[in-house]
């Protein structure tokens, strides 16, 4: 039975441990905030410990004296460890080992003392009562856990007679399942260790921990104690409650994970810096990880505004007194006619003789000039058709390319100057098509509407805003 009820209990925490491990903290969650949080740990835990059961004199306090009808029984003491999983801020499982002794006595009805020595392993999970019910920004370094879990307890205990110190009863070597429950306080003392205290009561599936089977006569216990080993019963309950046994011990846990760091006040407000090491999820919320917006003010705003606005434009770069594409500040000829065609440098250049002149395969110059349209049309007039020609004979010759941005002027609304726009790029581009363009592809378009004047609203400014700007590029 022994042998069964330990594979049991080792299966039972064999397979839920792989499921906490499975729990991993997720960086990519919502709720986790930007930065990979440490969650395991360790511990080191001991102190007194304590039976509650037949064999205890009082309820409260045990006797501490040695004499001819008292033995002590508070020198019993346990040790043990666990090592710590954080499944999230507020929920953490533990799987523990605790080993130690066990002693008590009983004047009435048993009139016996017992001795028991035990091992105690389980898997426990706890809940952060602290941030649960106070939030994660009070006492921020404590942290108080309640906890509960299953386990099995693997005991040898032995009760003797009062007096003569005979043995009565004796358990040999057998285990039971146990449910432990307790609270623990503990503090933050570094990045890596917590100190705390654990208050625990492990209630024992049986009542057999102190060899005693109690009640009355009619119950395995009996005065004369000729029962012997209770290991050989199924009898595990007589007339009274179940055993527990319990604790008070000191915890020092060790929290792992890389470059360990804990939460520091910075002007009276924690202020969480992911950029200097991780946080344990035992201590840390992942949502205080994720900073606030920042929402300014309108006087905040344009100091931002003013502060990274780019320096002026050289008025110099945006003037074009002759309207030819080539701003006066790069203009050699700011003052050519009227309709001329221009090289990169504003130069008025013979484009009949250059298109004749042009190699077949290289690459041509910036060339810039411009076409213009009737008020509300995009038909190409006949003036233009001349100069768009050589461009189709440029282009087939070379390997130029053709910026198209069409343009109009003021005299309507900007959704139906845009339309008109591109109505007239397209007016451009289909005529070169048509005119026997080889590879349409290198043809760019762009509109403006009238967002993009180069003359004032006079009746000669509005005729030279209703245009479409070329610009012939290598």
């Amino acid at each position: 039975m022994r042998k069964l009820l330990l594979l049991l209990t080792f299966c039972c925490l064999l397979g839920l441990l792989p499921k906490a491990a499975q729990a991993q903290y997720n960086p990519k969650a919502t709720y986790d905030g930007p930065a990979r949080l440490n969650t395991w740990s360790v511990s080191a835990h001991g102190g007194w410990s304590q039976f509650y059961g037949d064999l205890r004199e009082y309820d409260f306090f045990p006797v501490g004296a040695d004499n001819f009808d008292s033995v002590n029984e508070r020198n019993s003491f346990f040790g043990g460890l666990a090592l710590g999983k954080q499944l999230s801020h507020l929920f953490g499982v533990q799987l523990g080992v605790n080993a130690g002794n066990l002693r008590g006595m009983k004047r009435r009805i048993y009139y016996s003392y017992f001795r028991s020595n035990f091992v105690q392993t389980d898997l426990t999970g706890s809940v952060n009562l602290k941030s649960l019910l106070f939030g994660v920004n009070k006492m921020k370094h404590w942290k108080v856990d309640a906890y509960t879990g299953v386990g099995v307890i693997f005991y040898n205990s032995k009760a003797f007679e009062l007096t003569t110190g005979r043995l009565r009863r004796q358990t040999g070597d057998v285990s039971d399942l146990v449910v432990p429950m307790g609270l623990a306080v503990h503090y933050e003392i570094s990045p890596r260790f917590d100190v705390g205290i654990d208050i625990r009561v492990n209630h024992v599936n049986s009542e057999r921990l102190d060899a005693t089977i109690g009640g009355d006569a009619s119950s395995v216990f009996d005065l004369v104690g000729n029962r012997g080993s209770l290991s050989e019963t199924f009898v595990r309950q007589g007339n009274s409650a179940k055993d527990k046994w319990g604790y008070g011990g000191i915890v020092l846990t060790y929290k792992l994970g890389r470059r360990a760091i804990r939460v520091q006040k910075v002007n009276d407000k924690f202020d969480y810096d992911t950029t200097a090491g991780t946080y344990h999820l035992r201590w840390t919320d992942p949502k205080s990880l994720i900073k606030p917006p920042v929402i300014l003010t309108l006087a905040q705003i344009d100091s931002v505004a003013k502060a990274n606005r780019p320096p002026d434009i050289d008025p110099k770069l945006l003037t074009d007194t002759d309207n030819d594409g080539v701003s006066d500040y790069f203009d050699k000829e700011p003052n050519s006619p009227e309709g001329s065609v221009v090289s990169g440098s504003g130069e008025v250049i013979d484009f009949d003789k250059y298109v004749s002149a042009a190699l077949p395969g290289i690459a041509c110059a910036e060339i810039f000039a411009n076409i213009e349209f009737d008020t509300d049309k995009s038909i190409v007039k006949p003036a233009f058709k001349e100069v768009l020609n050589k461009v189709v004979e440029l282009m087939n010759k070379t390997q130029c390319r053709l910026q198209l941005a069409g343009h109009a002027d003021r005299r309507a609304s900007d959704k139906y100057n845009l339309s008109l726009s591109r109505r007239r790029v397209e007016a451009v581009r289909t005529y070169l098509i048509e005119a026997g363009l080889n590879d349409p592809s290198r043809i760019l378009v762009d509109y403006f509407g009238a967002y993009k004047p180069i003359a004032d609203p006079s009746k000669t400014g509005l005729q030279k805003n209703r245009r479409v700007e070329m610009k012939l590029i290598p």
